[in-house]
């Protein structure tokens, strides 16, 4: 083994492969152990043998040769577990249901809605642009009853507007259909 490392060592290629196939056996038996999403099997293979292979070229002659053995191993397990700690850290599954800490929104919630319609929204704009046009065209008595039944008051009925400006009830219920004819057919022209 001595002579395969020494040649090894030096550049010759085939006692590089010698010793590849000797220690093959370890690097399968360790590469089975070892599972890293979108990594193969091959992959996992190739990986140890590189790592055998700069296992050889740091090796240092001074010490035992028979110690080269448990040195290779050794290199080997050591080269899967790093592996596995730097694949850890980028090897986060991520949900769309999975609830951002910062916002309390999980990714779902920010996607855009497929109900959404840019035909509805271009409706409701032209809608609430004629709304406006038209609510300038009524009167202020007419412009009253509908700010109190419909913009501002967040509980409005008819008996209590009457009872606010002092009117009969019946009065403010003509004016109200009055006013509702009048806006519509400003809007739908």
């Amino acid at each position: 083994m001595e002579e395969l490392i020494i040649r090894a060592k030096s550049g010759d290629i085939d006692a590089k492969n010698e010793i590849i196939n000797s220690f093959s056996p370890l690097i399968i038996n360790e590469s089975k152990k070892v599972f890293i999403k979108n990594r193969s099997y091959e992959d996992l293979i190739q990986i140890g043998i590189t790592n055998l292979l700069h296992a050889i070229k740091l090796f240092d002659l001074s010490r035992v040769p028979k110690s080269f053995t448990a040195y290779v191993a050794y290199s080997i397990k050591n080269c899967y577990r790093a592996l596995i700690r730097k694949e850890a850290r980028f090897n986060d599954e991520l949900s769309i249901d999975i609830v951002n800490d910062d916002s309390d929104r999980s990714f779902a919630d920010a996607l855009i809605d497929t109900g959404f319609s840019l035909e509805d929204v271009a409706i409701n704009n032209i809608l609430t642009s004629k709304l406006k046009e038209a609510l300038k065209t009524l009167d202020n008595e007419e412009l009253g009853i509908i700010r109190f039944l419909y913009i501002e008051n967040s509980s409005p009925n008819l008996s209590k507007y009457a009872r606010a400006n002092e009117k009969d009830y019946y009065y403010c219920s003509c004016l109200k259909k009055r006013t509702l004819s009048k806006l519509k057919s400003l809007i739908l022209e």
